[in-house]
């Protein structure tokens, strides 16, 4: 679901809820106390309701839970491994796109993983337009998981003197859908002055994929990779 979809439905949804409660608020201020309070009643009902309504968890929120908890689930053998992941984390201004984080034990770089709503049963695969999705725009996927990074990465830059320097990198677990190529489709993407490794990974394969990525692992490299993990849990609560 695009980003435009998403708000349509939000928006929709908070207008429904403030409507049937000013209505209804409206009806029993003209009841009780004539126009005057019919008036009242109803403005602060509609208020109310609208708030209720945003607060609603829209349908596509409902769905990136669920694939939140199923990519969760694949990537818990990793703790045993020595990984530290962050689950379910808002990242940038949209607090329904959430992201995992998952650092290696390696402490080389962070994984920012986004789960997304593939169309059910079709192939992720590349071609000279892009990343195709059954007809669904893959790239718009690509960019979020993009954006996302670059907030973890100017984040850990900005703890740089106690942290020291640690990468990112980008996947995208898949459900629901197949991934050419055995499951692992990677490209590069240029991102502003930089050349950035993109990963659409099915969920099968997510956490044996994400085992290459460190690099020598020694006892102070796992005291790093906790506390980068403690920074950014409690950056991105």
């Amino acid at each position: 679901m695009t980003t435009v979809r998403l708000r349509a439905e939000r928006a929709a949804t908070t207008a429904t809820y403030g409507l049937a409660t000013g209505t209804a608020g409206a009806v029993l201020g003209g009841v009780t106390g004539g126009l005057g309070w019919a008036l009242l009643m109803g403005g602060t009902t509609a208020v109310a309701g609208a708030q209720v309504g945003r607060s609603r968890p829209d349908r596509a929120t409902r769905r990136h839970a669920r694939f939140t908890n199923r990519t969760a689930g694949y990537l818990s053998t990793l703790r045993h491994d020595g990984w530290r992941l962050l689950h379910a984390r808002p990242i940038g201004q949209d607090p329904d796109r959430v992201y995992h984080l998952c650092v290696p034990p390696s402490a080389n770089r962070v994984v920012v993983c986004m789960d997304w709503d593939w169309p059910q049963d079709a192939q992720i695969r590349l071609d000279d337009d892009g990343l195709q999705a059954g007809g669904a725009d893959g790239d718009i996927a690509v960019d979020w998981v993009l954006h996302a990074a670059d907030t973890v990465a100017q984040t850990l830059n900005g703890n740089s003197e106690d942290l020291g320097h640690i990468g990112v990198a980008q996947a995208l677990p898949v459900h629901g859908a197949s991934v050419a190529n055995g499951g692992h489709v990677q490209f590069h993407r240029e991102h502003g002055d930089e050349n950035r490794e993109i990963n659409v990974l099915h969920a099968s394969v997510l956490a044996d994929k994400l085992r290459t990525v460190p690099t020598q692992v020694t006892r102070s490299t796992r005291r790093t990779a906790r506390t980068c993990a403690d920074f950014l849990d409690t950056t991105f609560p």
